[in-house]
């Protein structure tokens, strides 16, 4: 879901449910004020704040002690209903073509009542399909605000329809609470749906995708996939990284007047990158200034048999901005120069004079060997120059804890870009376990290591050790080898022209995503596309961001 985190703002799709306007068969129309507004656009340099499950409740029993009872469910109901209908085919709108809503014992299902109630008042055919009675006050109230309009409501069959039965299909079964993996009916309904959607029936999420966990993004048995998640009030980090980018699609924001109560719940420590993250520690370009103005760039590794790796880091390098690239081989029958790039300046690794560089990256192929040890901890002793470690590098510092506390011992900025496997081999735990809690993970090793982390992955995390931002752009052809040598040359350059390690990794982060998609935009991948192919987008893209530069 590439660049699809929308919020609401003024622009948004709404009805008008007053007295005067309560015809059963009265239709929305546009207004900018309303409370329950969903938004089609974001501003695309903005972060966004996210919340963790247990704050996201806070902020609602915050909002609801202000207001009458019900109100929040009526308008996150209402919000559904509103943005549905203006997407709705013709037949659908005109009565002709039913959506069917599922509801859960939760408030999800509370909302999947108010949406159908909504659509039903104007003039939708709608099908609600009840998993189990409603177990809480509102979503009881919501249940028999529908029955008394005249709503059909029935228990959730075995069985499943025609796929092209209805012209959308609104997930309420449960919400951000849900803490294990689904199983029984439910199991069994979701899967129901996932053989529609698959089909070509479009699939709604209110708040989450039933059966993804909201914290983290995990989803340990069957798991709607939503073209489109509404979340309410604010949006959870599961939607955003493990399985979520996949599972939510589109996420949107329903803030539903709770403004006030989610500003006090947010203290900053965790949301989406984006250039309004970094973009004002972008290193600028003046006229008078020369290659030494940008910094000096190492990039060490490439034992034998992997020396394109570093390549890739050090032409990256370049096209980040670097003043001069310098390549280190461990390998001593390495290329001399690279034809592709003369400009960069190909040494063996133990001939370069590393106090001379402004960064450092270590890792692209350095193997494991004697050698490569040795590099990693001339590196080391570099205790105030940035340092990117990647690759085998990390799997050298997993496997000697004497080099892994030279680490937390560094004065200088240090930046780790580990895969779930590296990352695995830094805790001393296996790939689920890092995987089951990505946030946790990265904030882990952070914290350990005094190191900023990049957790590669769906939805990426960077960690500073107070702070965690979760990566919204890239796609899937960033699945494949050379990339991540890619994204470290990316952050090394960044470091050497003097960005803070934050928003270096930040700033790369996104930029080689973004450089993911311009390349699919362009006809490039996503199967097929190279990690060479991304240096000239990632160029592209920095440019198009120094533009946003104050």
């Amino acid at each position: 879901m590439s660049d699809s985190l929308r919020v609401d703002d003024a622009t948004a799709v709404t009805t008008d449910t007053s007295p005067a306007n309560a015809s059963p068969l009265a239709r929305p129309h546009a207004s900018s004020s309303r409370p329950d507004s969903v938004s089609e656009a974001v501003h695309p340099t903005a972060s966004l704040s996210l919340y963790l499950p247990g704050a996201l409740r806070d902020v609602e029993r915050v909002a609801a002690a202000t207001l009458p009872p019900h109100t929040l469910m009526a308008r996150a109901g209402a919000a559904v209903a509103r943005w549905l209908y203006s997407r709705l085919p013709a037949l659908a709108s005109a009565g002709r073509q039913p959506v069917l809503l599922l509801a859960g014992p939760g408030n999800n299902g509370g909302d999947a009542y108010v949406a159908a109630h909504e659509l039903y008042r104007w003039g939708v055919l709608v099908d609600v399909w009840q998993l189990a009675p409603p177990a809480a006050d509102d979503a009881r109230w919501a249940l028999a605000e529908a029955l008394a309009a005249g709503v059909p409501v029935r228990p959730a069959p075995s069985t499943w329809p025609e796929p092209s039965a209805y012209a959308w299909i609104v997930d309420g079964l449960f919400g951000i609470g849900l803490s294990r993996a689904l199983e029984g009916p439910a199991a069994a309904l979701v899967r129901n749906i996932a053989y529609a959607h698959e089909q070509g029936t479009p699939v709604l999420a209110i708040d989450i995708p039933s059966g993804l966990m909201a914290a983290t993004g995990v989803a340990d048995g069957p798991v709607i996939h939503a073209d489109v998640t509404i979340a309410m009030l604010g949006a959870c980090p599961g939607l955003l990284t493990g399985i979520g980018r996949d599972a939510a699609g589109d996420v949107l924001v329903a803030k539903l007047g709770a403004e006030a109560a989610l500003a006090r719940h947010d203290d900053g420590a965790l949301s989406t990158s984006a250039p309004s993250v970094f973009v004002a520690d972008l290193p600028q370009r003046h006229h008078a200034s020369h290659k030494g103005s940008y910094g000096s760039l190492a990039v060490l590794g490439g034992q034998h048999g992997m020396v394109g790796a570093p390549m890739l880091s050090a032409r990256t390098g370049l096209m980040a901005g670097a003043g001069r690239v310098y390549v280190g081989f461990v390998a001593h029958d390495a290329p001399a120069w690279d034809p592709v790039h003369p400009e960069l300046m190909l040494r063996l690794a133990e001939d370069l004079d590393l106090t001379t560089m402004q960064a450092v990256c270590i890792g692209p192929g350095l193997g494991t060997s004697a050698a490569s040890a040795a590099c990693l901890s001339r590196a080391l002793a570099l205790d105030h120059t940035p340092l990117v470690i990647d690759a085998d590098a990390l799997n050298l510092l997993a496997a000697e804890p004497s080099l892994a506390e030279r680490v937390r011992r560094r004065a200088g900025p240090t930046v780790f870009t580990p895969h779930p496997l590296e990352a695995a081999r830094l805790a001393g735990c296996d790939v689920a376990r890092i995987q089951s809690d990505r946030l946790a993970s990265a904030r882990a090793l952070a914290q350990h290591f005094g190191a900023t982390v990049v957790l590669k992955g769906s939805g990426s995390i960077v960690d500073d050790g107070a702070h965690a931002w979760i990566n919204t752009t890239g796609n899937a052809g960033l699945a494949t080898a050379g990339t991540g040598d890619v994204l470290t040359g990316a952050i090394g350059a960044l470091l050497a022209q003097g960005m803070p390690a934050p928003q270096a990794a930040l700033a790369a982060v996104w930029l080689h995503g973004k450089a993911a998609q311009r390349c699919v935009t362009d006809g490039i991948g996503p199967a097929g596309l190279t990690a060479s192919e991304l240096l000239p987008a990632i160029r592209a893209e920095l440019r198009e961001l120094r533009a946003l530069t104050p």
